[in-house]
């Protein structure tokens, strides 16, 4: 049967020319759709969802290449939305292991904590002391190196490490 005729009376509605199709192409966009996913019955389910979108937009359909040609194009499509969003799941369940994952000890616990502890308080240091601290502790910058980067004397870089200790201090009382 001519395709062009085909896609002529689905655009118009005609239901048997849509089952037409889905019975041409469907076996073989399944075996495509599991180059992209191993997984068989998803692979169905992947492939089914682009036989219902021709389906509904079938008054809308412009395709420019061939009807398989779109098709392929289509299921690929989904197959690649589909790893993206599973990746996007896979991460944010591995981040909620790793925040939900039990202590191994009370000390590991407690350094956890601590660290948190200290992390909040560096947060709320103003943003010029905070630069100031970071570059100094967290990249082992020295004091003329910083004064350099952030170009301000070194002395004002001595009296924002000296103020975020102090701050420091007194917030971690608890801790020290």
């Amino acid at each position: 049967m001519d395709t062009d005729f085909i896609l002529y009376k689905l655009i118009n509605g005609d239901e048997d020319s849509f089952t037409f199709i889905f019975n041409k192409y469907y076996k073989g966009l399944v075996l495509f759709a599991m180059d992209f996913v191993p997984d068989r019955d998803k692979a169905e389910e992947i492939v089914q969802g682009v036989f219902v979108k021709l389906w509904e937009n079938h008054e809308k359909l412009e395709i420019k290449s061939s009807l398989k040609s779109y098709l392929l194009k289509s299921v690929q499509n989904k197959c690649l939305d589909y790893h993206k969003h599973h990746k996007i799941k896979r991460n944010f369940e591995d981040t909620f292991k790793k925040k939900t994952q039990p202590f191994q000890s009370a000390d590991d616990y407690l350094a956890y904590d601590f660290i948190e502890s200290v992390e909040k308080c560096i947060k709320k240091l103003p943003e010029r002391t905070r630069q100031i601290f970071k570059l100094s502790r967290y990249h082992n910058m020295k004091h003329k190196d910083i004064a350099k980067q952030l170009n301000i004397s070194v002395k004002t870089v001595e009296a924002g490490i000296g103020a975020a200790l102090q701050q420091l201090r007194k917030d971690m009382k608890d801790w020290l």
